[in-house]
Formats: structure tokens, C-alpha cells, sequence
């Protein structure tokens, strides 16, 4: 039972092909033109709106038409239940 612990870490095995990719190089880096002139705000309100507006158009019509649904087969049950 002597074996000795080695407390050194193995350099990590990687392929020289594959190209790593550093934080820095994957994040978008701020518009300098939307931060010039205190309009940093003013962007990110419209790409709020922008994204919202998109998300509305997509969700809607589906939630709409469950919805529609839903009443329509409450007023059917409710007309049959009635004499």
C-alpha cells in the first residue's frame, strides 16, 4: 500500500485541429454608436419592443383560438344542460 499520490494535473488532451474558442471571442461586443450619446437606452427599448412584438405574433393567434375553443365547447355544454 505505498503507492504514491501524485497531486500533479495531466494537461488536458486535445485535438491541435479543433479550434477553441475564448469567452472573448463569442461575445458580442456592444454597439460603441448606441452607447455614444447616452442612446444605450433607446436600443435596447426598441430591440425589447422588437422581440416582444415578434413573441405576440407567434403566441396569439394559438392562445386565441384555445381560448375560442374552450368557450365554445362551455356554451355548447351550457345549451345542453339547460331545458
Amino acid at each position: 500500500m505505498s503507492e504514491k499520490i501524485s497531486n500533479a494535473v495531466p494537461e488536458p488532451v486535445r485535438d491541435p485541429k479543433i479550434k477553441v474558442y475564448e469567452l472573448r471571442d463569442v461575445v458580442e461586443e456592444p454597439r460603441i454608436d448606441a452607447i455614444v450619446g447616452g442612446r444605450l437606452q433607446d436600443e435596447i427599448m426598441r430591440k425589447v419592443a422588437e422581440i416582444a412584438e415578434r413573441v405576440a405574433r407567434e403566441q396569439f393567434p394559438a392562445i386565441a383560438e384555445r381560448i375560442i375553443r374552450e368557450e365554445i365547447e362551455n356554451l355548447k355544454k351550457s345549451a345542453d344542460e339547460s331545458p
